[in-house]
């Protein structure tokens, strides 16, 4: 009987190393196809960032199928891009006898976009106390923005002044949102001025009083439609962020 306790102790150990060993060869697997995994992320979000054309940049990050904000946000950016683009092409289209038919077609692809970018930054909004603040003042400000151009596309479309007083007051509120976040980034950089620099192209709230203003005289409708136009341009329009570097956390 003596003999037989340290026996079971040895077989009890050798259990235990055998295991731990099984263990340590599963976490090595596990951890092993991680950074497979990240090297592959990397690798795609390379490919796509030296594309040129936003649509098709666009179509490769979304083959990445990956959520990591800073993927999200890639997306966005290229995103912003091809709203301009449509917007170029609706001022275009304004000057051509031609090409005016195709100017409703227009704004419904330029609604859906940015509908589409609002439900993508909502997402990413939906747990905003896990992210990071150089992530979270990008997503606001694009937010922001995004609002912006939907009351662009309100005030062209519907001329529903009210839904514009409340899509810009959404907007500036997202833009104080991403000051707020920016301002808690440790250190001073170029990059807290993009919010702010957003934010007084629209003159704070003396443009939502415009708007308020506006909405009894034609005229000065006239005058808002210039003003709105604007802040955003044909070519340009609002920063949407300076791009994250290039690398993609685990």
């Amino acid at each position: 009987m003596k003999k037989l306790i340290p026996l079971s102790l040895v077989v009890l150990v050798a259990l235990l190393f055998v295991v731990a060993g099984i263990k340590c060869i599963e976490n090595y697997s596990k951890y092993s196809a991680l950074e497979s995994q990240n090297k592959e992320l990397k690798r795609g979000v390379n490919i796509a960032d030296k594309i040129d054309s936003n649509t098709q940049a666009v179509a490769f990050y979304r083959t990445l199928d990956a959520s990591a904000p800073e993927l999200q946000l890639r997306i966005l950016q290229r995103q912003w891009l091809i709203v301009l683009e449509i917007i170029h092409q609706i001022a275009l289209a304004k000057y051509n006898d031609f090409l005016r038919r195709d100017i409703p077609g227009l704004y419904d692809r330029l609604n859906d976009h940015v509908n589409d970018m609002n439900d993508r930054c909502n997402f990413l909004l939906t747990d905003v106390e896990l992210l990071e603040n150089n992530i979270t003042w990008r997503i606001y400000n694009m937010r922001g923005a995004i609002r912006l151009m939907r009351a662009f596309i309100v005030m062209e479309t519907e001329k529903n002044w009210k839904k514009v007083v409340g899509t810009i007051k959404g907007g500036i509120t997202d833009l104080k949102s991403s000051i707020d976040s920016v301002d808690k980034i440790p250190g001073i950089s170029f990059q807290k001025n993009i919010p702010r620099w957003n934010l007084e192209l629209l003159h704070a709230e003396q443009v939502v009083t415009k708007f308020q203003f506006s909405t009894a005289d034609a005229e000065r409708r006239l005058e808002l439609k210039d003003n709105l136009e604007a802040i955003i341009p044909e070519k340009g329009g609002y920063a949407p962020g300076e791009p994250l570097e290039r690398k993609i956390k685990k």
